[in-house]
């Protein structure tokens, strides 16, 4: 879609919309939580440390830019005893991304790069495969660029040799066929967003950090959203921690010095809470930026629901977007806003392979405050359930040739979710309607079938809410590859 002709006739539904949304019947929160909210708030967030697999975790909500409850737990340090508080600062992986698709945009609105702009406009040396010369700015922030994902390749320059890889080794191992033509499929890729940051540093002539500063962290007032490696001394700073069955290592806390706006950036949850505000109030973006920052992306005749750096979808009946990220020894975060209700929810931890990762708090505080229970799952008769039979893949993103498959099957007139690759058996499916199903492990996750002039093409898998991965029925990669 082109980025100027969406900007017209987004600014013409504004006005349209603009006019009416008063008329809609929404429920609007309260600005403050009840006790009981609080109380149940606390001890969740508590229970993740009372459990002893996390040193510290911090916890952070709004509502309509306005924080009502802020928090910390543990241990931001536990060496020096550093408690975590509101205000520590964690790495925050692939939250990343969204912040530098946001930055992205700001470059583009102020007319330095256009997001069909090809790659190889801006890159000199790039690997020559076939079709890479059509990869584009947009390309890489909808993960459709077609290159193999450099994450394991740069772990295992870190962990054997504990240096980061050089601009040339990183070409090197990008010059490899890509897995399908850029912009007909989808494939989560860090190397896309690796690439990106080169790009606007190029483009501006500053250093990554220096970029965040400027088009993140001033137009918002706050400081601590940065490169990881600039902000891991500060006072505020938490240590991070991998669970292993020996304890905690720390090894893997500058694992990040390598990357940039895939994975590379900090933030405390009160900062990410700022640009979830910064973005409602248009302070960040223009709203035909921002709307399309979240408008899906296509592949062939389906479309998902990731945008550019964002994932989005449906929590509860309502609309919520954002992204989440974890990454060894640093651990996890989550940002995820919700526009119909004015909140907003940000959560990070600093103990990866821990049990309890940022987005269970998610999974079990927001239907506190939303008032919405887990869908009822019975089994019941499903129409025409051997349409939705069959396997499942998705392209494994770090270049082995074996697909990554889930397995749809029937037994006794029910529909069950497989991973061959593990033995634990098969998760019974339950239909919400037509096309969408969900299962008793996690209730706020969904499965969502599309559906193509009667066919099921592909199933889209949401955790509780947010886009997670598509998988697309038969064996299409062979088809994607011969296109």
């Amino acid at each position: 879609m082109n980025l100027t002709r969406f900007i017209k006739f987004a600014c013409i539904l504004i006005i349209a919309f603009q006019s009416c949304r008063n008329s809609k019947n929404v429920e609007i929160p309260p600005e403050q939580l009840s006790k009981s909210q609080i109380v149940k708030i606390d001890s969740i967030c508590q229970s993740f440390i009372d459990k002893g697999n996390t040193a510290g975790l911090s916890f952070g909500l709004s509502h309509n830019g306005k924080t009502i409850f802020s928090k910390g737990y543990g241990l931001a340090n536990i060496e020096s005893k550093k408690p975590a508080t509101d205000s520590t600062i964690y790495a925050i992986a692939s939250i990343s991304k969204f912040i530098t698709a946001i930055t992205t945009m700001r470059i583009v609105e102020a007319g330095k790069l256009s997001l069909s702009d090809k790659i190889i406009d801006h890159i000199e040396g790039f690997p020559q495969q076939k079709y890479m010369d059509e990869i584009t700015i947009e390309h890489l922030l909808r993960h459709q660029s077609g290159l193999v994902d450099h994450e394991d390749w740069f772990d295992s320059i870190y962990i054997n040799e504990r240096r980061v890889f050089t601009n040339q080794e990183f070409y090197q191992f990008l010059d490899q066929p890509l897995f399908f033509r850029p912009g007909s499929q989808y494939s989560y890729s860090n190397s896309g967003y690796a690439i990106l940051s080169s790009i606007l540093e190029k483009i501006e002539q500053k250093s990554f950090h220096e970029l965040i500063i400027e088009n993140i962290n001033k137009p918002l007032a706050i400081s601590s959203i940065g490169m990881w490696p600039e902000r891991w001394n500060s006072s505020n700073a938490a240590m991070g921690y991998e669970l292993t069955k020996q304890g905690l290592d720390t090894s893997f806390h500058m694992m990040t010095k390598g990357m940039k706006g895939d994975g590379g950036l900090s933030a405390s949850v009160m900062d990410l809470l700022k640009i979830a505000k910064g973005l409602s109030t248009e302070t960040l973006l223009s709203r035909p930026s921002i709307d399309y920052l979240l408008s899906p992306t296509s592949i062939g005749n389906i479309s998902i629901d990731y945008g550019l750096g964002v994932k989005f979808g449906n929590f509860g009946g309502h609309k919520t977007y954002g992204h989440s990220g974890g990454y060894k020894g640093t651990g996890w975060a989550i940002l995820a806003i919700y526009p119909d209700t004015g909140y907003a929810f940000a959560a990070a931890i600093n103990t990866s392979y821990s049990p309890e990762e940022a987005w269970m708090l998610r999974h079990h505080i927001m239907p506190i405050l939303l008032n919405i229970a887990p869908p009822a799952m019975k089994s019941a008769s499903i129409k025409e359930i051997e349409k939705y039979t069959g396997k499942y893949s998705a392209f494994n993103r770090w270049g082995n040739d074996k697909p990554s498959v889930r397995i749809i099957f029937e037994k006794e007139g029910n529909l069950f979710y497989d991973n061959p690759d593990t033995d634990t058996p098969g998760a019974q499916l339950f239909q919400l309607n037509d096309s969408t199903f969900s299962w008793k492990l996690y209730p706020f996750d969904e499965f969502r079938f599309h559906n193509v002039n009667g066919e099921i093409v592909a199933c889209s898998h949401y955790y509780d809410g947010f886009f997670g991965a598509v998988r697309m029925k038969k064996d299409y990669q062979q088809n994607a590859k011969q296109q």
